[in-house]
Formats: structure tokens, sequence, C-alpha cells
């Protein structure tokens, strides 16, 4: 029998290998990725997720498909992802209002986050502008605790929604200064938006990007920014922190995740993507245009962020006694 010269055996293997090493490594993805998104189109998530998405296709040679899946606070988006396949193929664009706040908040949740998510990229992060109606005597956070003081309740505070980033926040708020207002809750940042804008309400914690023109056109007063530190687009207000309430901080953050049980070279894979769309400049700047910041953080990041905050809106739920079963 003729035997082989070691070079041409060699040659022979490293041909055999080539299609098991592509089944097991690069068959990722072969088909398109649906990223679903748990609110309306033309909000602050589906801005984001659309713009990651289509650089996300380009990295990933896959088309990846935004799917807005909008109710109940973006928890029906979350659960359907949550009971997804977890193949690779089904992901979320989420905020920190379903990873992080809606399980304290919803006792009959059909999905846990940590349970049923596995994390995949901590993406952005937006702070929310405390904002006044244009006729309220307030020039200031001091201002509006002052006239909270002298009338407690009498003031009402919007937001988005029961459970909302801007709900949490202002609740937040009245915690920790220990005044009272009226939580009206609206459908929406935008309508929220609208009724400072209107004089309708007193005041509200409202997206950045949302109210910002607004805020430029003298439609509403922006008397505070919610993060640790002023917003490159509004370097002339203080933040919440500065202007009296130095333990204050909420913003909206965003983060990608998969359905738990899926594969860790993929989960790997998609996060690699999600670095290399994050880097790009033209991408930073288009969201920082819109009042978010990135923050890429890798998975295991993203998991100890998710329980963080996890823990401290539990903690805020459980002292203002906020349920919405």
């Amino acid at each position: 029998m003729k035997t082989l010269p070691a070079i041409s055996l060699w040659a022979a293997l490293a041909v055999a290998f080539v299609p098991a090493a592509h089944a097991q490594s690069g068959a990722y993805p072969s088909r398109p990725i649906k990223m679903v998104v748990g609110w309306s189109p033309g909000g602050a998530t589906d801005l984001l997720a659309r713009m990651v998405s289509t650089e996300l296709s380009l990295q990933l040679g896959q088309q990846v498909v935004v799917d807005n899946r909008p109710g109940a606070n973006g928890t029906i988006g979350h659960a359907q992802v949550a009971a997804a396949p977890a193949d690779g193929y089904t992901l979320i664009l989420a905020t920190n209002s379903t990873y992080a706040i809606a399980e304290h908040l919803y006792k009959s949740l059909p999905y846990r986050n940590e349970r049923d998510l596995a994390p995949v990229s901590l993406l952005a992060s937006s702070p929310l502008i405390l904002a006044v109606r244009p006729t309220l005597e307030a020039s200031g956070v001091k201002d509006l605790l002052a006239l909270a003081r002298k009338q407690p309740g009498r003031l009402n505070v919007a937001s988005g929604g029961n459970g909302s980033t801007s709900h949490l926040a202002a609740e937040l708020f009245m915690s920790l200064t220990g005044i009272s207002m009226t939580h009206v809750p609206y459908k929406g940042g935008g309508p929220a938006n609208n009724a400072v804008a209107a004089g309708e309400v007193d005041a509200a914690f409202l997206d950045l990007g949302v109210a910002l023109p607004f805020a430029a056109a003298g439609r509403l007063k922006a008397i505070a920014v919610t993060g640790t530190a002023r917003s490159p687009l509004l370097p002339e207000v203080p933040t919440v922190g500065e202007s009296g309430v130095p333990s204050f901080e909420s913003t909206t953050n965003f983060a990608l995740f998969a359905p738990t049980g899926t594969p860790r070279p993929i989960i790997d894979r998609l996060h690699q993507a999600v670095h290399k769309v994050l880097s790009g400049n033209d991408l930073r700047d288009k969201l920082r245009r819109q009042g978010v910041e990135i923050v890429d953080g890798s998975p295991d990041e993203l998991r100890r962020a998710a329980a963080a905050e996890s823990a401290k809106w539990a903690r805020i739920i459980r002292e203002r006694h906020i349920s919405l079963d």
C-alpha cells in the first residue's frame, strides 16, 4: 500500500477539518436576527435599536431586524424574548425599566431577568431632565422643593407611565427630599413632555433627547439633569446632586440580552460585533446629539450593573409601596 507523503496527509486532514470547524464556529449567524424592542417606534430605545442594528448587520453579515413589541411598559417584548429559543436569533434591546425595575413592580411577571436572560452588552446611558412648566415660579431644584414643602401634594409630577424610569426617578427624588407630589402617569415620554410644555402638570423627569428642543424654545424650563455629571448638551444646567440632593442619580440605561442558554461562543460573537459597532465615531456622535452616551460594557459588566440597579430600585419600590399588579 502506497503511503501518502506527510505534507499531503496534513493537507487532507486540513481540508476535512474546515467544514467541521465552520459548522461549530463559523455558521452563526446563518440567517437574519430579530432584535425586539418593547416600545413603539420613534422613542429613544427604538432609535438606538435602529442605529445599532444597521451597523450590526454589517458586522455579522446577516440582517438584524428591529421588531417592535410595545405594551405593559416594555415587559411584553421582554417576556417574548425570555421564552424564545436560545439560539442567538432573537435578542432584546432593553432598558433598565424592564431588566432591573419591572420584576419588583409586577408580582405576576412571566420572566425574571437574571434567570431567563443572558447579558450580551451594556450599550448606552442617557440622563433625564427635571423640567417644570414655564409659568412655575421655580428656576432651580431648591425653588421646586420650597414650593412642594409649602403645599404637600399640591404640585404634580408627570411620567411616561407607571413603572417607567421617569416615574421611578420622581419616586427617588421624593424619597430623598421628603417632599410629596402627585404622580400623573402618561402613555409615554412624549405625552408627558407635552403636558409639561402645555402647563397641564407642574414638573416631570423627561428623556433628554425629547425635552431638549422644548427647553431650547422656552416651552419648558430644564432645572436639573439626573446623571452624575452635567450634559454636554446643557452645560449650564446643574445636576440634581449639585442642586442639593447629593445622593440622587437616575439614568435610562440600554442593554442587549439573549435568552438564557444561548451558547457562550454566540454571546461572545455578538458582544465582539457590538463592541466594534459602538467603537465607531459616527454612531457615537449621532447618539450624543440625542443625549445618549455610549457605555460599551461586557456581558459580565452588564450582569453586575443589572444586579446593582435591581437592588437599588427594589429598595425604592418597597419603601414607596409601589405595585402595578
